[in-house]
């Protein structure tokens, strides 16, 4: 009997294979890094772009067709929308090294004894697409730093914040700019963040001229200002979130720059825009505290209903959305009472987690929270 030739194996493993939860999986192996949560885009945009890549990996392991000049320009065009929005090249490159090495080991979990050898070759050409990307994102990412050196006094408005918040001694230097701008570093200030697409520098500047020790960092302008939203009457994108916390001295200041980078984060995460208020997102910056235990909370709750029992995870979240009244949820799922009950207490059997007690819907919300759902 001939060999299998490569694409034959691939074509069969993908046959084999459900692409939407790979495309989930493939994201799950890189959403929850910390730098990267701390930088996603909305969770949907990024899926589709992680399926995008994934058709035209299956295309050039099965059919040998490489990445086209236009796919290659649709590269270059993400590139430089994620310089403008600050993130690091080596975060995005370490993802598709993430996704390869994922995709890899599923592929051969997926391939039977017979089809195991052919896959060597596979291997070689799925980490010469990834090298073939990095260096496109390398390429740009130098172009756009040339374009875009920050300047003196940015960088030094960066190191006082950095000062501040670690409770350093400030240097002259620090007194000086804080004078030129108009800040009082001896005074209560009001932190604040403020998450943009694009632009970061140059609103940074804007607030500097309005008296707020203000710098660009990534894909948001943090900073601290000695009155209310020194971003008054700016035209910001609509798209923009912006939090800012209460008056704070000392270490707080450096603490509440944290919290609210988190709770922006948050936000834009949900595809929310405009004046947040911290607050309602304490519980979420609660559970970032303590990553293990999160994880722990999650498996508790979903792990044994992910996979093999799809309409209880509906059923539950379900009821978590609809603080678990149950006539409101039965009506969301077209399903009787009497079949939600039954729904519940398999639910409670299967996690441990009795939903009918007030620490069980606890764990529950906490659970669901940690999905990001």
């Amino acid at each position: 009997m001939e060999a299998p030739t490569r694409g034959e194996v691939l074509r069969r493993i993908v046959e084999r294979a459900d692409l939407e939860l790979f495309t989930d999986r493939v994201l799950e192996s890189f959403w929850a890094q910390p730098a990267f949560e701390e930088l996603h885009q909305r969770r949907e945009e990024v899926r589709a772009w992680v399926r995008w890549n994934l058709d035209l990996v299956i295309r050039w392991l099965a059919e040998g067709e490489p990445p086209s000049d236009d796919e290659i320009a649709v590269f270059r065009e993400h590139a430089r929308a994620r310089a403008d929005e600050g993130f690091p090249v080596d975060m995005i490159a370490g993802s598709f090294r993430r996704g390869a090495r994922f995709g890899w080991r599923a592929m051969l979990e997926a391939a039977t004894d017979a089809e195991r050898p052919v896959l060597v070759e596979i291997a070689d050409l799925l980490f010469e697409y990834v090298d073939r990307v990095s260096r496109i994102y390398a390429e740009v990412y130098g172009s756009a730093a040339t374009r875009r050196a920050p300047s003196a006094e940015e960088e030094a408005a960066r190191e006082l914040l950095r000062r501040i918040a670690a409770e350093e001694e400030t240097l002259t230097e620090d007194q000086q700019l804080a004078e030129r701008i108009g800040f009082r570093i001896d005074r209560a200030a009001r932190p604040f963040v403020i998450a943009i697409p694009s632009g970061h520098a140059e609103l940074a500047a804007r607030l500097r001229r309005r008296g707020a020790l203000a710098a660009s960092e990534r894909r948001r302008v943090i900073g601290l200002s000695n009155v209310p939203r020194p971003w008054r009457g700016l035209e910001l994108d609509r798209r923009a979130v912006i939090a800012q916390g209460p008056p704070a001295i000392g270490s707080e200041r450096g603490h509440a720059l944290e919290e609210l980078r988190g709770a922006v984060a948050l936000a834009a995460g949900r595809g929310q825009s405009g004046e947040i208020d911290p607050r309602d997102y304490l519980p979420e910056l609660l559970l970032a505290c303590s990553p293990r235990i999160v994880s722990q909370i999650r498996a508790r709750v979903y792990s044994s209903l992910d996979g093999d029992h799809p309409e209880l995870v509906t059923t539950l979240d379900a009821l978590i959305k609809n603080n678990f009244e149950k006539g409101r949820v039965a009506g969301v799922l077209h399903v009787h009472r009497n079949t939600l009950r039954d729904r519940i207490a398999r639910i409670s059997e299967l996690t441990g987690v009795d939903l009918e007690r007030v620490e069980g819907r606890g764990l529950a919300w906490l659970a669901w929270l940690a999905r990001g759902e």
